[in-house]
């Protein structure tokens, strides 16, 4: 059974769960509803009132959240009068965050105090959609995600997470439509498109399947071979009319030369049939045109398509490489490949932090890829203006603490990684990542008691994370035998 089908399974399950409707709800709850919601207009404080106490107590009734959210803005409008715009819900929602793995209903709780505050807090809907995506209330999550959006119109990961999350609500048009919008903001970017893929992909597999009658058994029973099938027809049928269209815009392409939109269509299509050698030559033909010159969109879409057909060549080569791993050309090809995608992106970041100087993201990425490339100096300098950035300052320091260890500068590495940890609440990731290289970077100073206390901290949280369990079982072995 492919990836598709089992992931479909596991959603399907979810379904058969009845979900809270205001209908399931008290016939005494549904009249107070009703209540507020005729007062909506007329006495919105009433109606918040009413709906945030029925929300406290049926948590996952969507239906009444919308409705509490309606009310709220109604009373408050985007900010709330008086102190809205000093009112900050960061300290609160960090705090929060570590509740979401342990009592998601305890971080619901609070994103709803908060957005009782400010209803369109964007950090305080995000709050809400990671606890409800644990609960698996997955159209309550969508709603924040929703809500959180339209706060960052320009965040993409709040569009993917939004997408993403509405194909686990089964909700896959809705999912078709956010990322066909963030397309239209976010011209080829690959996350989005894998969205919609999914959500495609997905809605091929529940129409084909689950309109049929019987039990589930029935339902299932042939359903890795014929919606298989399935798939693969779509796709086939997909790709007949990307490859017709894109002819057809070619030849209006040829008769008006000037219009980017032409190219844009030829580009998508060029996508959906898999064909990114014509996608990356129409995209460098709409460059040519008067108002391609200019169009930053342009030039970010032909980078990525680039980096694709690299990145396709890495993994190809690899492929056969596996299938016959003593042959000495394909891997002096494969790492040449490895090589040309790696040079391309450090040149794409540096043209990118030469143009837009106080983007610290970008300078992230160059750091990040100086290190890969062996350019110790240069990656530390990059990746201490990049700390800067809210949004990778963690993750930047990490990768400065690696670039100290690669220039032996060891006892810096301590220094960068204590801070790093020091400002990680939550045992997440990142912060086991930082631990670790901590641990390794106290070992590499002679400070072997210190790095077997933090390798013991994540050994407490995370005893499979990579070789700490080794590390702790061969430190307890040694002092058995001293």
């Amino acid at each position: 059974m492919n990836l598709a089908c089992l992931a479909f399974f596991s959603h399907f399950q979810l379904l058969l769960m009845p979900k809270v409707t205001l209908s399931s709800l008290d016939p005494r709850l549904q009249k107070q509803v009703a209540s507020a919601e005729k007062s909506l207009l007329t006495n919105p404080l009433y109606t918040v009132e009413v709906l945030r106490s029925i929300v406290q107590n049926n948590p996952e009734c969507l239906e009444v959240r919308r409705l509490l959210r309606k009310a709220q803005k109604r009373v408050y409008g985007p900010v709330k009068k008086g102190f809205g715009s000093l009112f900050s819900s960061f300290p609160a929602v960090l705090g929060a965050s570590k509740l979401v793995a342990t009592a998601p209903l305890e971080a619901i709780k609070v994103a709803e105090k908060l957005l009782d505050k400010k209803p369109t807090d964007s950090a305080a809907n995000k709050l809400l959609a990671s606890a409800a995506e644990k609960l698996a209330w997955f159209d309550t999550a969508a709603f924040a995600y929703e809500e959180a959006s339209a706060a960052e119109p320009k965040n993409l990961s709040l569009l993917v997470a939004w997408g993403t999350v509405l194909i686990k609500a089964e909700d896959f048009d809705a999912a078709l439509n956010v990322a066909d919008e963030g397309l239209k903001r976010f011209p080829g970017n690959g996350d989005l498109q894998e969205v919609a893929r999914r959500a495609s992909v997905a809605k091929t597999l529940q129409k084909g399947k689950w309109e049929a009658q019987g039990d589930f058994k029935e339902k299932t029973k042939d359903l890795s071979a014929a919606s298989q099938v399935d798939v693969e027809s779509r796709i086939v049928q997909d790709i007949a009319v990307a490859v017709r269209i894109a002819a057809e815009l070619e030849q209006k392409i040829a008769a008006d030369p000037e219009n980017v939109d032409y190219y844009r269509e030829a580009i998508r299509n060029y996508q959906t049939a898999g064909d990114l050698d014509k996608a990356l030559d129409a995209i460098r033909r709409a460059r040519q045109t008067n108002i391609g010159r200019a169009d930053a969109a342009l030039e970010k879409q032909e980078n990525e398509i680039s980096l694709a057909i690299l990145d396709k060549k890495v993994e190809t080569i690899a492929e056969q490489l596996a299938a016959d791993p003593e042959n000495d050309a394909l891997r002096t090809n494969h790492q040449q490949a490895v090589n040309d995608a790696l040079s391309f992106r450090l040149q794409i970041y540096k043209n990118l932090v030469e143009r837009y100087p106080n983007d610290y993201s970008y300078r992230y990425s160059l750091g990040v890829l100086l290190l890969q490339t062996g350019s110790v100096d240069e990656a530390i300098q990059q990746l201490q203006v990049a700390q800067r950035n809210p949004r990778n300052r963690h993750n930047a320091m990490l990768h400065l603490a690696r670039a100290f260890v690669a220039g032996n500068k060891f006892d810096l590495a301590v220094e960068q990684l204590q801070t790093a940890k020091s400002e990680i609440l939550p045992m997440n990731d990142t912060k086991k990542e930082i631990i670790y290289e901590l641990g390794s970077a106290l070992e590499k100073v002679g400070r072997e008691k210190e790095a077997i206390d933090e390798y013991k901290a994540l050994y407490m949280n995370d005893s499979s994370y990579r070789d700490v369990s080794a590390k702790i079982n061969a430190y307890y072995a040694a002092q058995q035998n001293a």
